[in-house]
């Protein structure tokens, strides 16, 4: 089976949705943060602390190839992963995209702005990431699911548009 690669803004509901998805279709999940965490020991914002943006970013490829190289799973990815063309060229050798095309204003209502590391020191920016990433999500996407308030919706958006799509 493929992967499933959900993409979007940080805060969209990638690792809710990605989660629910995994259990419904009976495969593993992986959240790419949660996975360079384990690996480094530390967390996404203590990366970017101690070490930058531009280290964060190379794990990301590297867990990005990792996780290519396996099949039926879902990947929750952090929302610069597309950023990298590589990135996205390792993550789609195996997989369909989605898409969580979620208004950061839906966002800014819902999440936790201190454990966002591209937002705990400006919210406005979440504005400026979404204006600017929303041509590659575009890019990448086999797959758009607009909205993402409520979570089962959203969710069974997903699982009817990757029916045809696996």
């Amino acid at each position: 089976m493929k992967n499933i690669v959900l993409i979007g803004l940080t805060g969209c509901g990638k690792t809710t949705i990605g989660r629910k998805l995994a259990k419904a279709f009976s495969i593993d999940f992986v959240d790419m943060d949660e996975y360079i965490e384990q690996k480094e020991g530390k967390t996404v914002s203590d990366i970017f602390k101690d070490s930058g943006e531009p280290y964060f970013r190379s794990l990301e490829t590297v867990v990005a190839k990792e996780l290519s190289e396996t099949g039926g799973k879902v990947i929750a990815t952090g929302g610069g992963v597309i950023l990298n063309p590589k990135n996205m060229e390792y993550l789609k050798q195996n997989a369909v995209t989605v898409f969580l095309d979620r208004s950061p204003d839906d966002i800014l209502k819902k999440i936790n702005l201190s454990v966002r590391p591209m937002l705990a020191q400006n919210k406005n920016r979440l504005y400026e990431l979404y204006t600017e990433r929303l041509p590659l999500y575009e890019t990448y996407a086999d797959l758009r699911i607009t909205g993402g308030t409520d979570v089962l919706k959203t969710l069974k958006q997903v699982e009817n548009g990757l029916k045809p799509l696996l």
